[in-house]
């Protein structure tokens, strides 16, 4: 492979991931679209849920890890175990590294949207909306969230040996293992997060969960595709 292509593997993987996932990123946003709408509009929907967001205001450190880890660690899980050709090599060790990853990073989105509540405000007014969309993606995102998720399951895919991590994150490991993810999260990710902040805060992560269901497949895809470019 020449130093050329090398170059723009990452945007290249970034660019297909999203080329390819298009159609169902925008059915699953759709989705999370018409769940808001009929919250507002829907009393029956409203009433259940806010059932849903009371449990999360009761129980927020512990909802945020069981629906974190359920949705996008032991769904896609299964989803992934249903199809030959996508089902991990050592599923019980990849069904415990992803559900408490999920998990963590449950908590650590939890608070993260608790900060920006308290920064700008829980009304979920075109101000506030458009404000945590920026902080999101353009700090959050770019800083913490996609930088973990990538080495995270650059471990996994190194079978959790830490010194096959180490050698993997060596200068530009940013460009090629983080950039690739960039691309398909701004696609899925930016409208998601008007979607999702246009709840009340007890409900912003369990809709922000359904569409990380999704994105957690896209995780997988992408991070295939990068490691046979490294």
């Amino acid at each position: 492979m020449s130093e050329a292509l090398a170059a723009e593997s990452p945007w290249a993987a970034g660019l297909k991931a999203a080329r390819d996932n298009l159609i169902p990123s925008l059915l699953i946003l759709a989705a999370a679209a018409g769940l808001v709408v009929c919250y507002y509009q829907v009393p029956s929907v409203k009433v259940w849920l806010d059932v849903v967001g009371k449990i999360n205001a009761d129980n927020p450190t512990l909802f945020a890890m069981l629906c974190t880890g359920v949705t996008a660690g032991f769904i896609p899980w299964c989803f992934r175990m249903a199809f030959p050709s996508l089902r991990p090599a050592r599923p019980g060790l990849d069904l415990l590294h992803s559900f408490v990853w999920w998990m963590t990073m449950g908590i650590l989105v939890r608070y993260f949207y608790a900060f920006q509540g308290w920064c700008f405000g829980t009304e979920p007014s075109v101000r506030v909306v458009i404000l945590k969309v920026l902080v999101d993606q353009s700090l959050f995102t770019v800083l913490c969230g996609a930088p973990f998720n990538a080495i995270s399951h650059l471990w996994k895919d190194s079978n959790w040996d830490t010194a096959k991590l180490r050698a993997s994150m060596g200068p530009g490991w940013y460009r090629r293992l983080v950039l690739p993810n960039l691309l398909p999260n701004f696609l899925v990710w930016l409208p998601g997060n008007v979607i999702f902040y246009s709840m009340p805060t007890e409900l912003q992560l369990p809709v922000a969960n359904c569409i990380g269901c999704f994105w957690a497949l896209m995780c997988v895809r992408i991070a295939k595709h990068s490691a046979i470019r490294r």
